[in-house]
């Protein structure tokens, strides 16, 4: 009888093993094709699988790539909440290719329906990821990215900031983007939204007078926590944004009623401003 089971055991490695073995030889086309098709919720694949099929993705040609999209997208549209994020993850996974944007393009507003209806913040942001990571970055990301933005219940609201980062990435100088970005902050925003929206601005590529002046009013937002973040973001983006906050960040540092990090916040930007002072 030991060795019965010894045996049945051995066997039911060796059939693990195989059936492992058949995953990993799938195109991404296949398993996709696979999930959907015999589609089983009991039985979906582990993570790993879908790791070891995705793998393929960067190494690629584009046609197969291209061939694959049918089912990724079939996968990505699923009812199943397992199955639409595997499809994300291989998404992403074709969104890090130098070709992305032109293997995508096509799809852009698929990825963007998902953006803009999925009850789910874990899938908008992966979409909110996905499209942000295009290359070249198509010019019809913004539009998605612009209605997204302007929602105003609290649940898309605190995405904001993601969106806000992802724009100015993708087009900070474009004039929808920075009205967009100014009437996103004029809202009442809790502490934490405006804190990270004003996060995702920290980029020396934003060049707008218009964004730099919302963001350097903020310096007398009555939270101490937003008046020492727009600090920092000053700091990341470039010296015009720190010579055009120079009054306010002198009268910070030598404000005695403020707080001991806004003033040595605004003595370190304006040492980096006057680094000889």
């Amino acid at each position: 009888m030991t060795r019965l089971v010894k045996a049945g055991f051995f066997f039911l490695i060796v059939g693990v093993l195989l059936a492992y073995a058949q995953t990993r030889r799938l195109s991404v086309q296949e398993f996709f094709q696979t999930l959907v098709a015999n589609y089983d919720p009991s039985s979906l694949p582990k993570l790993e699988q879908v790791v070891n099929i995705t793998d393929q993705i960067s190494g690629a040609r584009p046609d197969e790539i291209s061939k694959s999209l049918p089912a990724i997208f079939a996968a990505f549209g699923h009812q199943d909440d397992t199955v639409k994020a595997y499809a994300a993850t291989a998404l992403f996974e074709i969104a890090r290719r130098p070709d992305s944007a032109a293997l995508l393009r096509t799809h852009i507003g698929d990825i963007g329906h998902e953006l803009l209806t999925s009850p789910k913040p874990e899938m908008r942001a992966g979409a909110m990821t996905i499209l942000g990571m295009l290359q070249p970055p198509p010019p019809e990301v913004v539009p998605i990215f612009l209605n997204f933005l302007r929602r105003t219940d609290p649940d898309s609201q605190a995405q904001g900031a993601g969106v806000i980062f992802e724009l100015v990435h993708v087009a900070p100088e474009n004039p929808e983007v920075i009205a967009g970005i100014q009437e996103f902050l004029s809202r009442p925003l809790d502490t934490r939204a405006r804190i990270d929206a004003l996060n995702a601005l920290g980029n020396p590529n934003i060049k707008d007078m218009r964004i730099v002046s919302t963001i350097i009013s903020a310096l007398d937002d009555p939270d101490q926590g937003v008046r020492s973040t727009v600090i920092q973001v000053l700091m990341r983006m470039n010296q015009d944004a720190l010579r055009q906050a120079e009054p306010v960040l002198q009268r910070l540092a030598n404000d005695p009623n403020q707080p001991a990090n806004v003033v040595a916040g605004a003595r370190a930007a304006l040492q980096k401003l006057h680094p000889n002072k």
